[in-house]
């Protein structure tokens, strides 16, 4: 349904919040082309959190990122209230608040803009915050698709609903510099893994990613990278341990606002439920993505060339609330067996 009483041609300045993870930062990336598509002539700001901003930075659809410190949240109330006293100065005409959180709220509500966009369903705090309430269907359809229903309530038109990362010429060689310095030749293809997760319970095993490297180097000349922030560092140690061949080991070499053109220059990149997945389809990569636990319906990348492996239980969406899974640790992801994985890099290298 189209918002009543509102005239793109008086919105200058457009507010989108989207304080949360990563990979939650590139979804939004589809509503953001969108508003930009709609209304060229107007600003747009997006508000996420420090640790995020990097992966954001330099997107030509954004006019600026407003990076928010949330490791000062919680024991610096005065920041707190300077952020939100400068957030009102920038005189928003319009603010869409994709969060659905008390903080977000509260600087949706500060902010001042007439139109105030957020998801029904939420507490008091944020219903006051809101001028207009959008129905809340996040954990039901795609997140992407959540996040564009902003986009229909305001009439505007969607073009693509594929997250989008613009990856300059310059990036792309400077990581092709440091491939070079750790052993990836300049014209040499790789296969990219990323082993890491955010939760424990949705990584596959590492031996098998290590069989799995072994055979992708058996069968196809090309070098296989491991990557990482240096959180990951010891899982890539452990795959790299566990290989017959050298892999080439880029876990904590790379910073956030490099890794889109890491993942650019891979030819596939395989790896579990996390951010890289969603870059990945967000450059054009072509992504191999291991989902467990979680509903892979809301999250998956949807491009053709996406592959999307994921065991189906009664029990799934689960955030391992409890201390331990009554049908294992390793439960879900160890149902994606390595020649399900082996299977779906054939697909990819030989298409």
């Amino acid at each position: 349904m189209t918002l009543i009483h509102w005239h793109p041609k008086q919105i200058k300045r457009i507010l989108v919040i989207k304080m949360r993870y990563i990979g939650d930062t590139v979804l939004a990336t589809p509503l953001l082309q969108a508003l930009k598509m709609a209304m060229p002539w107007a600003k747009l700001y997006f508000l996420v959190n420090t640790d995020t901003a990097d992966i954001i930075k330099n997107q030509p659809v954004i006019d600026h990122v407003i990076s928010f410190d949330n490791h000062r949240k919680k024991r610096d109330m005065g920041y707190l209230i300077r952020f939100a006293r400068n957030l009102r100065r920038f005189e928003f005409d319009m603010v869409l608040d994709l969060a659905r959180n008390d903080r977000s709220a509260l600087f949706t509500f500060i902010s001042g803009a007439p139109i105030r966009l957020g998801y029904t369903g939420a507490g008091r705090v944020q219903k006051k915050a809101y001028t207009h309430e959008i129905p809340y269907h996040f954990g039901t359809i795609h997140t992407v698709d959540h996040h564009l229903e902003m986009a229909a309530t305001l009439g505007i038109p969607v073009i693509d609903r594929h997250p989008h990362l613009e990856v300059g010429d310059s990036a792309r060689k400077a990581v092709r510099q440091i491939l070079q310095q750790t052993g990836v030749s300049e014209n040499s293809s790789f296969v990219l893994i990323h082993p890491g997760a955010r939760r424990w319970y949705k990584s596959w095993p590492m031996e098998r990613f290590s069989r799995l490297a072994d055979r992708i180097m058996d069968h196809y000349p090309v070098q296989i990278v491991l990557s990482g922030g240096s959180e990951d560092q010891k899982a890539c140690k452990i795959i790299a341990a566990g290989m017959r061949h050298p892999a080439v080991d880029m876990s904590g070499k790379i910073p956030l606002s490099q890794l889109p053109a890491l993942i650019r220059e891979s030819i596939l990149l395989i790896g579990n439920d996390s951010a890289p997945i969603h870059i990945a389809t967000a450059v054009h990569t072509p992504v191999i993505a291991l989902f467990g636990p979680t509903r892979w319906e809301d999250w998956q990348p949807r491009r053709e060339q996406d592959t999307i492996l994921g065991v189906s239980f009664a029990c799934r969406p689960c955030g391992h609330a409890l201390p331990d899974c009554r049908y294992g640790d390793a439960y879900c992801m160890s149902e994606i067996t390595e020649e399900m994985v082996w299977n779906a890099v054939n697909c990819q290298v030989e298409t």
